[in-house]
């Protein structure tokens, strides 16, 4: 193997696995610290009866908040809105043509429609 097909495979590698690496290192300390407050937890209930309300207040802030529409409209329109911005700057950049970014875009721009449908389907039924 020489080196110019060596580099090249070094780099496929390198592109697709740093996401993997980068999304394994964040789940790796979302469980180290969900396992440390189960750990901090089992101490507090060892050591005494009853747990300080403080501790509990504290415990119901690092739960994950429900999904509401209203978080679904928000979210739907800023993709809308970054679909919309990569069209403009593409339209501007290429001489007020449609390229292919512009393709691209439809990817966020309908993943925001439908993040916008859903939320406000959620709206009329609550």
């Amino acid at each position: 193997m020489d080196w110019d097909s060596a580099t090249g495979l070094i780099a496929v590698i390198m592109i697709f696995g740093m996401p993997v690496f980068v999304v394994g290192i964040i789940f790796f300390f979302i469980y180290r610290s969900r396992q440390e407050t189960q750990k901090t937890l089992r101490m507090a209930i060892e050591k005494s009866d009853s747990l300080p309300p403080e501790f509990l207040d504290t415990l119901k802030s690092l739960q994950k908040k429900p999904k509401t529409p209203a978080n679904d409209i928000r979210t739907g329109l800023i993709l809308i809105a970054i679909a919309l911005g990569i069209v403009v700057w593409n339209f501007l950049d290429n001489g007020y043509t449609v390229d292919e970014m512009s393709g691209l875009a439809a990817i966020p721009g309908f993943i925001g429609v439908a993040l916008l449908v859903l939320g406000l389907i959620g709206n009329r039924k609550q």
